[in-house]
């Protein structure tokens, strides 16, 4: 393969990674529980915070924690499953 392959080759790939980071602005993940509902795009932007309950500001704000880091962790899956699927498969790296 010479330079000029692997530079499309790279292009390409850019392309891709560029397609995916778009398709990952529209995905949206959630976390909920009994006080709060987090919602996270796949590029880990919280999108919306909604309060359910706020009887206890205490454990409102660690049910606010877990649930953004819940989201947070969707996300991730979200990103790294979409960024392999951009990645085309290379011979003898799979």
């Amino acid at each position: 393969m010479g330079f000029l392959d692997q530079m499309k080759q790279l292009k390409d790939l850019q392309s891709k990674m560029e397609e995916t980071k778009k398709r990952l602005e529209t995905i949206e993940v959630e976390a909920e529980n009994d006080y709060v509902k987090v919602v996270v795009s796949g590029n880990r932007k919280v999108k919306r915070v909604e309060v359910l309950k706020q009887d206890d500001k205490v454990l409102l704000e660690q049910k606010l924690t877990a649930a953004i880091n819940q989201a947070m962790e969707q996300a991730d899956g979200v990103m790294q499953s979409e960024m392999m699927g951009a990645i085309p498969k290379i011979p003898g790296l799979t």
